[in-house]
């Protein structure tokens, strides 16, 4: 994976901050959907970073497409799936047009 045990640890409670949970009862959950979304990411061309503010946006995006956001959670795909996208055609992600 493109991550360290120390940036997923940092980042699942990051995530449970965005999604509202408090309880660690969820860390397991979190953690499958960030790890989830990585290798969606990376199925799509998309290299980067825990550390990164558009790589966490879709991890954020993805996380509450997944969790617990039944009326909006299509919206938060929708948006996951755009930037996505976005990101796999951008030079700076590992995709598409580098240097246009």
């Amino acid at each position: 994976m493109a991550y360290t045990e120390t940036d997923l640890e940092i980042t699942v409670d990051w995530l449970k901050d965005m999604l509202r949970e408090k309880s660690s009862v969820a860390d397991t959950e979190i953690r499958d959907l960030i790890e989830s979304c990585v290798l969606e990411l990376k199925i799509a061309g998309v290299q980067g970073k825990l550390t990164d503010p558009l790589y966490r946006q879709a991890v954020k995006l993805y996380a509450k497409a997944h969790f617990g956001y039944d009326s909006d959670s299509e919206k938060f795909l929708k948006a996951f799936q755009n930037l996505r996208d976005s990101m796999a055609l951008s030079g700076e992600y590992g995709g598409g047009a580098s240097g246009l």
